[in-house]
């Protein structure tokens, strides 16, 4: 191996170590003895090698040598410290936040992530990684987990299958959900359900999830969905993607113009 190889890998082996995926280019000068001629070179030849991954402006990801031959980097292993350098609040959410809580069904293809903002970062660049913006950014609910390189934020259960339903189409079609948020039953706890509840929720989807989880008979769950659905002024159809007519269920004010018998397990 040649003295320029041994320097560019001993950076990397330093980042790994102390257990970092991710650099800035500002620590890499600083590694450098601030010499951002030298910085700069080792970013051009570590990209040709095919060692990292630009994956924003000044912010660079470490392929482990699995990734190198694939060139896919794992997003879960970059997303915390992507979004720190980037100031963005974040959480792993929809089906990528199911599958983390056991849900076998429809595992996502890409990574899905909810933000506060827009991320303007070329798809070239983050490949394999969907950003959905929310409006109303939740305080509650959003829970840290160890990953390999750090914590990772995650939407609790609760939360998840909130989100589940107001992303419908990014989640698949209704018969979709409610089979994962049946895989994550185990999962909800009342305690989630009413920490959901203090956020800044849209009335409709709190509608959706409650009459979802008294067919799935998760009757402990519901009395504080019922309480929050009673602000509801109009009945609203249970898949925002199909017909608009159905049978009404006053309870929880929803038009049932879908065969929700389908998707429960006999």
């Amino acid at each position: 191996m040649d003295k320029k190889s041994k320097k560019n890998i001993d950076f990397i082996e330093f980042c790994l170590k102390n257990g970092r995926k991710t650099f800035s280019l500002n620590e890499l000068v600083a590694f450098k003895g601030n010499n951002k001629n030298a910085a700069k070179q080792f970013i051009k030849y570590s990209v040709r090698r095919n060692l990292i991954k630009n994956i924003s402006e000044g912010f660079y990801a470490i392929y482990s040598p699995p990734e190198k031959d694939s060139g896919n980097l794992s997003s879960a292993d970059f997303i915390n410290q992507l979004m720190i350098h980037k100031s963005i609040n974040y959480y792993t959410g929809l089906l990528s936040a199911s599958a983390f809580y056991g849900s076998s069904h429809f595992r996502p293809l890409v990574y899905q992530v909810i933000v506060d903002r827009q991320i303007h970062t070329p798809k070239n660049i983050l490949e394999g990684i969907n950003f959905h913006r929310k409006k109303y950014f939740p305080e509650y609910c959003i829970i840290r987990q160890k990953g390999n390189y750090g914590y990772i934020n995650y939407s609790s259960p609760a939360l998840t299958a909130y989100d589940l339903i107001k992303y419908e189409n990014e989640s698949g079609t209704i018969s979709n959900i409610f089979l994962v948020i049946s895989d994550m039953l185990s999962q909800i706890r009342i305690s989630d359900i009413k920490n959901l509840l203090k956020n800044d929720l849209e009335v409709t989807y709190i509608q959706r999830l409650g009459f979802i989880l008294e067919k799935l008979e998760a009757n402990e769950l519901i009395n504080p969905l019922l309480e929050y659905s009673k602000k509801a002024t109009a009945y609203i159809p249970l898949s925002r993607l199909g017909n608009k007519s159905g049978n009404k269920n006053a309870k929880w004010k929803i038009i049932e113009n879908v065969n929700w018998k389908e998707f429960i397990a006999p």
